[in-house]
């Protein structure tokens, strides 16, 4: 199943799927880009940066790591919404 396009996010799906693809990535990526999306995360998640790097990095369900960051699913995808959106 390839990406699907997040509503309520203000980017066309093809930038989305780059942005999301990059960061599945990660471990390939420059240490310029892993540093820009280690950036974002914090910026953008917080205190809960590292979840939202698991999130954007990994395949791991929002769920799973909702209930082991102990943040709500809705506050995990308002930050991957802030995150898309600031990249």
């Amino acid at each position: 199943m390839g990406f699907k396009k997040l509503r309520g996010v203000n980017l066309s799906e093809e930038k989305q799927g780059l942005i999301r693809y990059t960061c599945l990535n990660y471990g390939d990526l420059t240490p310029t880009m892993q540093k820009k999306i280690r950036r974002l995360c914090q910026e953008c998640g917080g205190f809960y940066g590292a979840a939202l790097w698991e999130i954007m990095c990994t395949k791991e369900s929002v769920t799973s790591i909702s209930m082991r960051s102990h943040v709500s699913e809705s506050q995990l995808y308002d930050m991957r919404k802030k995150f898309y959106e600031a990249w």
